[in-house]
């Protein structure tokens, strides 16, 4: 389970005892589902990772690939396999600024996707690095 950065929404993601794969919002007042979003492989490899991007994006690792979807639209809004590489279920997280995404590799490594703001910030790391060196 997760919340969004402004602590409003939940959302939990799983599989159930049929083996299905599911990604809901629930209203906690309630304590049921607000809305199941589409979108997500019928019969799941493994433990679908997901997690929030401030109140605006949720992503879930699933077939082999990274899926997104607007927080207030239950379909699917894109997916990316990463240029692959991936496992089934990747483990996926956002940075606090929610402009990186890091994804693990079928090597044990991990990929960091970007937004433009987050491919900004990277290469000004790397024009820092490469500073520093000739130092």
């Amino acid at each position: 389970m997760a919340h969004s950065a402004d602590r409003t929404r939940l959302f939990s993601c799983g599989t159930t005892e049929e083996g299905e794969s599911y990604l809901t919002e629930w209203n906690e007042c309630e304590g049921s589902f607000k809305r199941v979003y589409n979108g997500l492989w019928k019969w799941s490899v493994g433990v679908v990772q997901f997690d929030t991007m401030k109140n605006q994006l949720l992503a879930t690792s699933d077939e082999f690939q990274i899926k997104f979807w607007d927080m207030d639209n239950v379909n699917i809004l894109t997916t990316t396999a990463a240029e692959g590489g991936l496992p089934a279920s990747p483990c996926i997280r956002f940075n606090k600024e929610g402009i990186l995404l890091t994804v693990s590799t079928r090597e044990n490594g991990i990929k960091i996707l970007a937004n433009a703001n987050g491919l900004r910030l990277l290469r000004s790391i790397e024009n820092c690095a490469v500073d520093t060196s000739r130092g």
